[in-house]
């Protein structure tokens, strides 16, 4: 008989489960802080976020109005990785006919920052610094070398993200907004 057996002939019970740590609080980032109200004139600056299951979620930026939180700016990077991606900005976008998933609030950006009469000034034309991600997905029928290596597909979060790097470069965007973006990108 071991010496690890219970009299009677019974196994021994089984150990007891190992202690789970809560890390759920500590792997899921928080979004960067913003005031609900802003600055006099300010607009904010959200990401949208649009269910893409079984694929990656879709992202765009949205700059609300604040006469109608329903309406307002969004740019983003449409397409996909088999053709390309191409920037589009919508000034007139109405989430009500295609509400997103999520609305993340950002950032607060000062009025000099968008112009109707000049809309390639400030957060605009610092986000389109960064091209928006070309053909990264081959398809059976292209003819092309193997390389040999992992190709990094390119998306629309991945414009978010190096957009959202820029933004920051130009003082735009604090940094904990970029590290937010890169914290929850999907790859």
């Amino acid at each position: 008989m071991s010496s690890s057996a219970i009299p009677g002939g019974a196994p021994p019970p089984p150990p007891p489960p190992p202690i789970a740590k809560n890390t759920a609080s500590s792997s899921t980032p928080t979004p960067p802080g913003v005031h609900p109200n802003g600055p006099p004139g300010g607009f904010l600056v959200e990401l949208l976020v649009y269910n893409g299951a079984p694929f990656k979620d879709h992202w765009a930026y949205f700059i609300y109005s604040r006469q109608t939180p329903e309406l307002g700016v969004m740019m983003e990077a449409a397409g996909d990785v088999r053709n390309g991606f191409k920037i589009e900005i919508d000034r007139s976008h109405d989430l009500a006919t295609n509400p997103p998933t999520k609305r993340i609030p950002l950032q607060w950006v000062g009025r000099e920052l968008f112009s109707d009469d000049n809309p390639g000034l400030g957060f605009e034309a610092s986000a389109c610094k960064v091209e928006a991600p070309g053909k990264t997905l081959n398809a059976v029928d292209d003819i092309a070398a193997p390389t040999g290596r992992k190709v990094k597909l390119r998306n629309c979060q991945t414009w978010i993200v190096e957009s959202a790097d820029q933004l920051v470069k130009d003082g735009i965007f604090r940094p904990e907004v970029a590290s937010y973006l890169h914290a929850i990108e999907q790859v």
